[in-house]
Parts: C-alpha cells; sequence; structure tokens
C-alpha cells in the first residue's frame, strides 16, 4: 500500500471516530417511568422518570414535587436547570436517582425539561 492509500484510510478512520464522539441521543428519555407511589418498589440507586409537578421549594436545591399518587422530595442542582423557568402550575418531567434514606425516599434529580414546553430562558424555579 502506498503512502496516500494509508493517509485516506488513516483519515477516514479519525473521521468516523470522532462523529461517534459528538453524537447524542435526542429523543425523550421515559426508561423507567413511574409514579411517586411506585418510587418505594424501586431499589436504592436506581433511576426514574416522573411526571408531575414542583409545588414548593423546601430551600437551597430541594422541593417538593407531586403527581397524582402522591409528593416526593426532589434534589434539583443548579446546573439541571438549563436555563429553564418552572411555577407550580407547569407539567415538568425528571428523571433521576432513587434515594431510599432510613425514614424517606428522596430523587436526586438528573434531568427537567417542561412537558410540551419551548425553548428555556433564564432558568430557575419561580413562585407563582
Amino acid at each position: 500500500m502506498n503512502k496516500a492509500s494509508t493517509s485516506i484510510i488513516g483519515l477516514l478512520t479519525l473521521m468516523s471516530v470522532s462523529s461517534f464522539a459528538i453524537a447524542a441521543y435526542t429523543g425523550t428519555q421515559d426508561q423507567n417511568s413511574v409514579s411517586v407511589a411506585q418510587l418505594k418498589d424501586l431499589a436504592d440507586d436506581s433511576w426514574a422518570t416522573l411526571e408531575g409537578k414542583l409545588v414548593k421549594h423546601l430551600g437551597g436545591e430541594n422541593y417538593l414535587f407531586r403527581d397524582a399518587s402522591g409528593e416526593v422530595e426532589v434534589e434539583v442542582d443548579q446546573k439541571v436547570w438549563r436555563g429553564i423557568e418552572v411555577g407550580p402550575d407547569d407539567l415538568i418531567r425528571i428523571r433521576g436517582e432513587v434515594d431510599h434514606s432510613w425514614n424517606k425516599t428522596e430523587v436526586e434529580v438528573d434531568s427537567l425539561e417542561k412537558v410540551g414546553a419551548t425553548a428555556p430562558n433564564k432558568g430557575g424555579f419561580v413562585a407563582k
């Protein structure tokens, strides 16, 4: 094989590897979609997707999340907001890790999105 062929093969290999590195799944994350009531049946550190509303800011990064089956405390780190403003009347979908402690269950939120929302703006919780 000559140098030109080797260079072309190397370049094509490099291009195919780099395209995989920047690709990402952009669809919904509805894996393990559950209700608040079903969280107690999930194993500690398992992942869950919930749909409902943040109804109250409990302080710091902690919020009260409610769906038709009940309420659970969730922790939403600043980086998770990504410019999304959420009020108590907004339907949202969260995905996070279930944390069972000895006296309660919580969800550490990894992603948050408004259901049916348009592009985000400033971000954060907005008490209405």
